[in-house]
């Protein structure tokens, strides 16, 4: 510091910071990037948690239909493949559901407590969460050979 003529100190020029103003600024700009780094993560997050749910209700749906490969075609009234699922651990946070239609030529389907000689079955396999929102859903079609 200089002792000028009038006994006050003063900085020296070369001395000179930032103003309130461009604090202000700087720490406003700063914010506004902050925030979108937290919403990319947060974005990111939440397609990771959707992506990992599909992958597992993908893998119940593929060892339900395997399994329903391996039983031999079930003409019995409201069967629903009940065994199917025998082997198959469902984490506690889903539910599966099987529900089977039946037709004789393709194109007329109807439960399985009104059916009588259809010979084709249409086997859809649901996933849902425990709260009953739907995560994954898989039709496929059985023929009796």
């Amino acid at each position: 510091m200089k002792r000028l003529g009038n006994g006050r100190f003063r900085f020296l020029r070369s001395q000179a910071g930032f103003t309130l103003i461009e604090t202000i600024l700087a720490v406003a700009i700063l914010g506004f990037i902050g925030t979108g780094v937290v919403m990319a993560i947060d974005t990111n997050s939440r397609s990771t948690r959707v992506l990992d749910e599909q992958v597992e209700a993908g893998n119940l749906v593929t060892a339900y239909l395997e399994a329903i490969k391996q039983l031999a075609y079930d003409k019995t009234v409201d069967s629903e493949y009940s065994g199917a699922g025998a082997n198959v651990t469902i984490p506690a946070q889903y539910s599966v559901a099987v529900v089977i239609g039946y037709s004789d030529n393709g194109t007329t389907w109807v439960d399985s407590a009104a059916r009588t000689t259809e010979k084709l079955q249409r086997v859809t396999i649901s996933v849902l969460r425990t709260d009953g929102k739907p995560v994954l859903s898989i039709c496929t079609y059985r023929a009796e050979r």
